[in-house]
């Protein structure tokens, strides 16, 4: 059970947000803005300390309390004139040394596909599959992101009576205690069993089924809570209501089954849609049959982009990664 405090936050009152250590939202982005924040708050609270002493000062009506409030004048409006230009300065510069974007991309860690998200196609902490702190709960691991199946691998599994995903173990269920949303899951599904099932194993997969889960993309925007809706700034109390939250996702996810109408043989329907539910940033369409996956390298009938272990891109969101997000949910809705 998670603690809602009922006393409100003196931070929250003013707009700043501090970053709950708690692995949904950690990023050095948020960390450092925060910091930020109170470094810039600290200031202002000192400078309107000063400038009562000023007034102090002059009360006296003396030579000395006025001369005194004149240097306490003068020193603190210099002070802030001074935080404020070197703030200008380094925004000048460079702004992301106040934002936390420092350029530190080739130190990313590539992500391996379990738990998390996969929201706009960008990774960062909880993208997609999630990264060493995130609302999945995922694994980080170092190496090549176009880490597939080998071609014949693949191939073989198609022909496998377990299909494309045959031998994919469950991990998006573990640790998500769903249950308490299933009457918001209900109530948008109806007797729709099978959508029931996907949306119950992409929350999981998603957040962890932790309402307040939220995630700053590298794209600026942000995804929140249970089945991580995007959002271009911060999650809104509104958004992150379940309630809310689980109908927006529902009603995607309904948009992504229809427009994923196309199977293929030894895949699972659910794929199609589960594939495209947060995907892709450079407007991939992942269910389309692949041009590279064809008969000429042993292939004997059409498969999705997202299946076809060759030409997968080089990102950490890659069609590999897409690939294992998938088969986690496919192979999770076995077990409901």
């Amino acid at each position: 059970m998670e603690y809602q405090p009922l006393e409100p936050s003196s931070l929250s009152s003013i707009g700043v947000k501090a970053p709950a250590f708690d692995g949904a939202d950690v990023s050095f982005y948020a960390t450092s803005s925060f910091i930020y924040t109170l470094f810039f708050i600290a200031i202002l609270l000192a400078a309107f300390y000063e400038y009562v002493l000023v007034g102090i000062y002059r009360m006296e009506a003396s030579e000395s309390g006025i001369k005194k409030s004149n240097e306490v004048f003068k020193r603190t409006t210099l002070g802030l004139l001074g935080v404020f230009s070197l703030f200008l300065i380094i925004f000048m510069i460079n702004k992301g040394l106040l934002t936390g974007d420092i350029g530190l991309d080739a130190l990313k860690a590539k992500v391996t596909a379990v738990g998390g998200g996969l929201s706009g196609g960008t990774v960062g902490i909880g993208q997609p599959g999630g990264s060493a702190v995130g609302s999945g709960g995922a694994q980080v691991t170092t190496g090549s992101a176009a880490s597939c199946e080998s071609t014949a691998a693949t191939i073989s599994k198609l022909q496998s009576s377990g299909g494309i995903c045959g031998g994919t173990a469950c991990s998006a269920l573990s640790g998500c205690e769903y249950q308490k949303y299933l009457p918001f899951i209900n109530a948008e599904v109806g007797d729709n069993s099978q959508l029931k099932k996907m949306i119950i194993v992409t929350l999981c997969r998603e957040s962890k089924a932790k309402p307040t889960s939220t995630h700053i993309n590298t794209n600026g925007t942000i995804d929140c809570g249970l089945m991580q809706i995007n959002q271009p700034s911060t999650c809104s109390a509104e958004i992150l209501d379940p309630a809310t939250n689980i109908r927006l996702g529902v009603k995607k996810m309904k948009e992504k089954i229809a427009s994923t109408q196309q199977v293929y043989p030894n895949i699972p329907a659910e794929t199609g849609p589960f594939s495209s539910y947060n995907c892709c940033a450079n407007k991939t369409v992942p269910n389309s049959p692949s041009v590279d996956c064809n008969t000429s390298v042993g292939f004997t009938s059409p498969i999705p982009k997202w299946a076809c272990p060759i030409n997968p891109g080089d990102s950490v969101t890659n069609m590999c990664f897409v690939k294992g997000y998938v088969c986690d949910l496919s192979a999770c809705m076995g077990q409901l």
